[in-house]
């Protein structure tokens, strides 16, 4: 399997390929309205910059988690990355699927969860609702403000996102939205989904009955 795409395919007799799929159509919704935010505005983490995976671990939910889990498995196939995640199993330090010597650095981007597609892209809502978009600590960028808000989205082309919008459009997809460590949620779905693996490669062909000759 070569992509995010054939794994659900792979996956279309068990109910978490309709929710991997729902979760990846959610993602390609995020990318567009958060590139638009970022054009329009000018906001963009500084070309190479890893430093929010060099000094975060992230918590995810079990469905966040069970995608990753599918494109290490089956995408990937990169045994690696789980011992990587075996041996990573706190919250301190750098989160054990970045690697700095990728281009985006992240191991599992095409699958990553959602605090990594939004944060330092996307504003979130002050105590008012009103969106605003703090520079992060860790950007060296001179040239952008310390803070987008109020006036400075006033007239946007396009409606403003917002992590808690987001937060709510991922909630109408899973109720259950209790966290783990990354590491410990990803290794959780790779042994659930190792099993489904082997429950679905090991069902026999539907037998096709012959037709009777008239």
């Amino acid at each position: 399997m070569g992509s995010l795409d054939q794994v659900c395919q792979h996956f279309s007799q068990v109910s978490i390929a309709e929710k991997w799929r729902t979760v990846l159509d959610l993602y390609s919704e995020i990318e567009e309205r958060t590139t638009q935010f970022q054009q329009e505005f000018n906001v963009h983490c500084p070309t190479g910059c890893g430093s929010c995976c060099e000094h975060f671990v992230p918590e995810i939910t079990d469905l966040e988690a069970s995608l990753i889990a599918a494109y290490i498995l089956f995408v990937k196939k990169e045994h690696a990355l789980i011992e990587r995640l075996a041996s990573h199993l706190d919250s301190c330090g750098v989160c054990p699927l970045y690697d700095a010597s990728s281009p985006f650095h992240c191991t599992v981007y095409p699958a990553r969860g959602m605090i990594c597609r939004l944060f330092g892209v996307c504003p979130s809502n002050d105590k008012v609702g009103l969106p605003v978009l703090r520079k992060c600590k860790y950007s060296t960028d001179a040239n952008q403000p310390r803070e987008y808000g109020g006036l400075d989205f006033a007239h946007a082309i396009h409606p403003v996102p917002t992590m808690q919008q987001f937060a709510v459009q991922f909630a109408t997809l899973d109720m259950n939205q209790e966290t783990s460590l990354i590491s410990t949620a990803v290794l959780r779905a790779i042994a659930r989904l190792q099993f489904l693996a082997n429950y679905i490669d090991s069902e026999p062909d539907p037998i096709i009955p012959t037709p009777l000759a008239s």
